[in-house]
């Protein structure tokens, strides 16, 4: 099998060499072995257990003599490399996740290698860029994500709030401390995202402090859903309950145009306007015709 190497070339000044972890790692074709019984894949297999529509992950069960260790100390500027069966591209570790969204090298790796440093320790899986090592084994061990009904940005700012499941908290508020330590996205990842359903997390914000219950992620939640409702990205209610379907004419798919009378334009926007009242009014759009619904709990 013809080995191909992508180094820019300063790095053989260094004297850069991967080739001890190819040999390690070049038995991996199209299933990462992450435990004894589970394997993940960016690859969609013809069965499998669990699968992440954000990162395109996909777990499988699968028997592994030599589930690959992972470890989660990796440095930005590292010397590392995806390796497969028959390439190993190499760069630096250039870019950490963000919350689900992919780390990054300085070089796009390929799909299902192993993110390896020079001592050919792993460090995740690649797919251009790659999922570290603790999110491809909690999502292999328990196929979700923990959500505690907030939605922050990257330094911290509330962006919208499920009403219906935290109190006390509202969008443009920021968190300061999570689990008592300070509050960023490495700490959310780690007490929120990789945390397990029904594990508590104390909050601490600047204007208050408050233990949410973790729950399973759901992609494209609104408080919505509490009624049966459920609004796609582009603002398409794709499904109705059926207290509504019997009161009115319409059907799905509709357009949310309206909340309390406020002009949504965006699936964010709609986010952050539930984020104040459990009890709304709603005004969906078909075929021209205008119907307003009051939902209340």
């Amino acid at each position: 099998m013809k080995l191909l190497l992508f180094f820019p070339l300063f790095l053989f000044a260094f004297n850069i060499d991967f080739s001890a972890c190819f040999n390690k790692y070049k038995n991996i074709y199209f299933l990462i072995p992450v435990s004894k019984n589970k394997s993940v894949t960016f690859s969609k297999p013809s069965k499998y257990i669990y699968f992440d529509p954000f990162t395109k992950m996909y777990v499988v069960k699968h028997q592994n003599k030599n589930p690959i260790k992972f470890y989660d100390n990796a440095k930005l500027g590292w010397w590392m490399a995806g390796i497969n069966f028959e390439s190993v591209y190499g760069g630096t570790f250039a870019k950490d996740m963000l919350f689900l969204t992919p780390a990054k090298l300085s070089v796009d790796v390929p799909k299902n290698s192993v993110i390896s440093d020079i001592f050919c320790k792993a460090y995740g899986i690649g797919n251009k860029g790659f999922i570290k090592g603790e999110f491809v084994k909690h999502f292999a061990k328990y196929g979700y994500w923990g959500d505690i009904g907030i939605g922050v940005d990257r330094w911290m700012r509330v962006e919208w709030v499920d009403p219906f499941y935290v109190k006390g908290v509202k969008p443009g508020d920021k968190l300061i401390k999570i689990n008592l330590k300070p509050a960023n996205v490495k700490t959310f990842s780690k007490y929120v995202l990789l945390g397990k359903k029904g594990d508590i997390v104390v909050i601490k914000t600047n204007h208050t402090t408050v233990a949410l219950k973790i729950r399973k992620k759901i992609y494209n939640f609104t408080p919505l859903m509490h009624f049966g409702i459920v609004v796609n990205k582009n603002l398409k209610v794709v499904k109705l309950p059926e207290f509504i379907l019997k009161k009115t004419y319409i059907k799905p798919p509709a357009k949310l145009i309206a909340v309390n009378g406020i002009k949504i334009t965006s699936f964010d926007e709609l986010k952050r306007v539930l984020s104040f009242n459990k009890n709304v009014t709603i005004t969906l759009q078909k075929d021209g015709i205008k119907i307003t619904i009051p939902l209340r709990r």
